[in-house]
């Protein structure tokens, strides 16, 4: 939710109108959490550049969902539309029909030209598959994945950019904080591994030295005779 408010604010300060759906959250609750944050959701509506549309998922079927959606964002006409989340909506029909709500959502805002944000939450607090991952990944542009890390007894945060089509981007799995302001971004996890699998183990930098240099001898081995370096 913090990461759907940041990208909205972005909006706003950039004067694109924003459009957030929220299946999770009652609005007054939205309007807290960005409150605490340091952003101010109800004078971004005075100013006409949110609209926030709050609902329960289970009161309609998902595709009456996507054609009441359309209608939304064609009355309102933004330039950017977030949705927390996926995952209340995941439920409301079968997979099947899941699966076409999204790729009909997507079809339909990128026919619009308007850069969309999903949310989906995974099974477990430290990681595991979810919805995004196991069955809409190839219909989106990006994924952003968000995990909790132990470290020495202490809980982190971590967020790497899993996927980003067409664009090159850090590879790494940054910790983050947050604060007044929102989410601030720190440095890479050094010497842990496992953090996207949910299970983060610590290695020392003896045993992340010795794992490369097995790998840069496995890479020579199987590069051609004709392209291996000579002495």
């Amino acid at each position: 939710t913090l990461t759907v408010t940041q990208f909205l604010q972005g909006g706003a300060t950039n004067g694109e109108k924003c459009l957030l759906l929220a299946f999770e959250e009652s609005r007054d609750q939205l309007v807290r959490n960005a409150t605490g944050w340091g952003f101010d959701f109800e004078k971004m509506e005075r100013d006409g550049l949110l609209r926030v549309v709050c609902d329960y998922p289970d009161l309609s079927g998902l595709e009456d969902w996507l054609v009441t959606i359309q209608g939304i964002i064609t009355d309102f006409a933004p330039q950017r539309v977030a949705l927390d989340s996926l995952s209340a909506l995941e439920n409301v029909g079968t997979l099947k029909a899941f699966r076409e709500f999204v790729i009909g959502l997507t079809s339909f805002i990128k026919h619009k030209e308007i850069t969309g944000m999903f949310t989906a939450t995974t099974g477990t607090l430290m990681g595991g598959d979810s919805i995004t991952e196991s069955s809409i990944s190839t219909l989106t542009d990006s994924i952003i994945l968000l995990r909790y890390v132990e470290m020495f007894g202490e809980m982190k945060r971590g967020l790497t950019v899993l996927k980003m089509r067409g664009s090159g981007h850090d590879k790494s799995i940054r910790e983050f904080t947050i604060g007044k302001g929102g989410m601030q971004m720190g440095r890479p996890f050094r010497n842990v591994t496992g953090i996207l699998g949910g299970a983060p183990m610590h290695v020392s930098p003896g045993d992340v030295e010795r794992v490369w240099s097995q790998y840069d001898k496995e890479v020579d081995r199987r590069r051609p005779a004709e392209h291996r370096p000579t002495s």
